[in-house]
This record gives C-alpha cells, sequence and structure tokens, in this order.
C-alpha cells in the first residue's frame, strides 16, 4: 500500500511540475469565479458582481426559475463545453507523455524492480495520470458549490457528480492514449490517437443526437420539416413518426453502441442534479400552471430527448470500450521485455 501511495503522489508531483497544470487551473478558476459572480436580485439578474444589471419579472431572487438557470449555466454550458471539451484538450496534452517518460530506459528499470506486480505497478501509473482532471474539476466544483450555497441557499451536493463523471469521460479517452504510448512509445502518435478515436465518438454521437431530434422530438413538438428546403412548419398537433428516419435513426445509434459515450456521459450530470428536489431533465416539472398543450407538448418531448438513453446503457458500453483498450494496454505492458 505504502508503495501504491508513493506512485501516486510522484503522479501527482510529475503533474504539478507542469506549467499547464497551473494555467489550466488559473483560467478554471477565472471561469469559475465569473459564474459565481452572477445573482439575483427582486428586479433581474446582476452579473460581475452587480456591475451589470438584467431586467426580468420571471427570473428574480427567490423564484425556482432563478435556481434553475443558475443550475443549467453549470450543467449546460461551464462542464460540457470548458471542463468536457476545452480543460480536457489541455489535460490530454500535458499526460499524454507520462507512459512514454515511464517507459524509457532507466525510468522502467528502476520501478518494475520493485516489489509490485507490472499489472498493479500499470494500473497505479494509469490512475495517477487522472489526477490531473479529478483535481481541476473538483476546485471548480467547490467554487460552483459555494457560490450556489451563498446565493439560493441551499448547499448541493450532487453538484460533485461532476468530479466523478468528468474524470471518467477523461479516462476513456485517456486510455486510448495510454495502449498508443505502450505500443509505440510516443507521445505525439498517443496525443493523435487519442483526438482521433475522441473526434470519432463526438461525430457519431452528434449526428444522433440531431436525427433524434428530427425523428421524435419535431414530430412529438408539432413541427414538420422539411430536409429539402430546411423550412420548419408548427402544426399545433403531434405528427406521425417517419418510418424511414427512424430507421436511420437505428443504424446510426448501433454503430455508436460499441463506441465510448463521452458526450452522453458529460451530460448525464444534468439527470444527477436536482433544483429544489426536481429532476432538472423533467421539463414538465417547472411548467406554469396555466402552461398550453403545445407548451406541455414541447416539455414532454425534449424530456423524452434528454433521458433517451439510460445512465447504465452509456456507463456500460463506455466501461466495455476503456475495459477492452485498457486489457489490451495493461497485457502489452505485462508481457514486454524491458
Amino acid at each position: 500500500m505504502r508503495q501504491i501511495l508513493t506512485i501516486l503522489w510522484d503522479s501527482y508531483r510529475l503533474l504539478a511540475a507542469k506549467k499547464l497544470f497551473w494555467v489550466v487551473l488559473f483560467l478554471t478558476l477565472l471561469i469559475a469565479m465569473t459564474y459565481a459572480s452572477v445573482g439575483f436580485t427582486p428586479q433581474g439578474i446582476s452579473v460581475l458582481f452587480g456591475a451589470y444589471h438584467i431586467e426580468s419579472d420571471v427570473i428574480v431572487e427567490g423564484s425556482i426559475f432563478a435556481e434553475y438557470l443558475y443550475m443549467m449555466l453549470f450543467t449546460d454550458y461551464l462542464v460540457p463545453l470548458w471542463l468536457g471539451l476545452f480543460a480536457l484538450v489541455l489535460a490530454l496534452i500535458s499526460v499524454c507523455p507520462v507512459f512514454p517518460d515511464f517507459l524509457t530506459a532507466g525510468s522502467i528499470d528502476v520501478a518494475i524492480s520493485k516489489p509490485m506486480s507490472r499489472v498493479t505497478l500499470f494500473l497505479v501509473k494509469y490512475l495517477g495520470s487522472l489526477l490531473f482532471v479529478a483535481i481541476q474539476v473538483f476546485v471548480f466544483c467547490l467554487i460552483v458549490f459555494i457560490a450556489h450555497g451563498v446565493r439560493m441557499n441551499a448547499w448541493n451536493l450532487e453538484i460533485f457528480w461532476a468530479v466523478l463523471l468528468l474524470t471518467f469521460v477523461f479516462s476513456l479517452i485517456y486510455s486510448v492514449a495510454v495502449l498508443t504510448a505502450v505500443w509505440t512509445r510516443s507521445t505525439l502518435f498517443s496525443l493523435l490517437m487519442a483526438l482521433l478515436v475522441w473526434g470519432v465518438t463526438l461525430a457519431v454521437q452528434w449526428t444522433e443526437s440531431v436525427i433524434y431530434k428530427f425523428t421524435y422530438v419535431a414530430p412529438a413538438s408539432g413541427l414538420s420539416v422539411d430536409i429539402g428546403d430546411g423550412q420548419t412548419r408548427k402544426t399545433g398537433e403531434q405528427l406521425e413518426v417517419d418510418e424511414g428516419m427512424e430507421k436511420f435513426y437505428r443504424i446510426v445509434k448501433a454503430i455508436g453502441t460499441p463506441l465510448p459515450k463521452t458526450r452522453d456521459a458529460t451530460y448525464l450530470l444534468k439527470n444527477k442534479v436536482t433544483v429544489r428536489g426536481k429532476n432538472m431533465t423533467k421539463m414538465s416539472e417547472f411548467l406554469e400552471a396555466g402552461a398550453t398543450p403545445q407548451e406541455q407538448r414541447e416539455a414532454k418531448a425534449m424530456e423524452d430527448y434528454d433521458n433517451r438513453h439510460s445512465a447504465a446503457y452509456i456507463i456500460g458500453t463506455s466501461l466495455a470500450f476503456e475495459f477492452c483498450i485498457l486489457g489490451v494496454a495493461c497485457w502489452m505492458f505485462a508481457r514486454k521485455d524491458f
């Protein structure tokens, strides 16, 4: 156990020694503080600690809509765009050299001389690299937790689900880099392969998302879309699902099933965080009492969209991908003649 903790501590010191770690942490703190500067008054929304003010009749201090908006900024924009995209790319650039450097002569000789199995050594080194993302996201979530508690008088521990989910998302991408590193010992090739696989999975998930909206959300909302000229028309009634589009959607979903669900896992946070006990993916629960049938249909259609994949499907298929990739990498590492 002491040896495992020593390797993890060495991994942290290695990451902390990189300038990029502190650059990303600074940017993360800056964005988190900008988020914390948003507040609510009886007249509307205040930004940058009161420097600017936006008038509103609905989103005011103490209303559930203000709390929903505050949490939605975190789950729908800051987490997917900053923590789930730009920060992960910077993290990948920073930790990609870990395994190629570890496998160089001199470094690997000392490591394998310790009384520890190669499988354990490999896994501890892998987990140690994930600290880069875990620490960054934890700091960000801590500021959001305090800001939310002070602004809304609601101390929501569910915010910290972001630490687990984003570290998991990063591990899916990083596993590809590790396999490539064990195979080629090249940092550049590892980075390119990880970005390539990540790009392909994102493209498939975006395609699936768009086709789902065309196939199910638009007809359920009473929206007719002409794919030929891009024109849309509101009918006011729920429409039938096009069989051709439904078949096309099933094909795209089947293609994406064995791939890691990096985007979907990030948006899973919205399903974990609640506002006053209400699930953020259940839009109908946030409708006002006088909502029209059209508004209710649109809210229900978005609910179905947000919950079209279960957590078991997203996590299960992604874990299967990671186990396969990491299993091959570990097997190659254990059998290599250093």
